[in-house]
């Protein structure tokens, strides 16, 4: 059994897709086992025989195939899907923030455009969750949860792990803005 497979709804049919859209339902796309990732990030903390590693690697190949397949075929369904980072684990060297953006990439590397990658983390998500009057979209009542980045998150979606203005419940987290205005000449 293949890494990807494990994850829930990776292999979920055509007809089950049209059934959720059918429906109204989300899909969650959860990248977990995508492009080596779950390796990266258990890696410094699980010794693995070279045997495993190398069945692993042949695994994770027809995995990341099955996965941008998945990506085409949510895509082509019309359901409704959001995004999770299954972010449980242990990132070594990173803020659970950090390693959930680093899933956001594996999104885009599977097939979903960067603009699908932020409704599924923000709009998407919050409706999913029945939260849609609270949070997922900048909108006045909402709390007032948001990031700010240097580039464009839809032409380079890596963007969203350079965060360098954060907000949490109107509350300035970061603003690193300010700093780089500070020291301009």
């Amino acid at each position: 059994m293949s890494n990807t497979s494990r994850s829930c709804g990776n292999d979920i049919t055509d007809h089950q897709l049209e059934q959720l859209r059918d429906k109204g339902l989300f899909i969650d796309l959860t990248p977990t086992f995508y492009g080596g990732f779950f390796k990266a990030i258990t890696e410094p903390a699980i010794v693995r025989s070279a045997g495993f590693r190398a069945t692993a690697a042949s695994s994770d190949a027809r995995g990341q195939a099955r996965y941008d397949a998945l990506i085409r075929r949510v895509l082509r369904s019309g359901a409704k899907f959001a995004a999770g980072s299954d972010m449980c684990w242990w990132y070594p060297g990173r803020t659970r923030g950090e390693a959930s953006v680093a899933t956001f990439v594996k999104l885009r590397d599977a097939g979903l455009p960067p603009l699908e990658v932020i409704r599924a983390v923000t709009v998407n998500a919050a409706e999913m969750v029945g939260w849609a009057d609270r949070i997922g979209a900048i909108e006045p009542g909402k709390l007032a949860d948001l990031i700010a980045v240097a580039g464009d998150p839809v032409a380079d979606i890596t963007e969203l792990q350079r965060a360098r203005f954060v907000m949490k419940g109107g509350q300035i987290i970061r603003n690193a803005f300010t700093a780089a205005h500070d020291r301009a000449p």
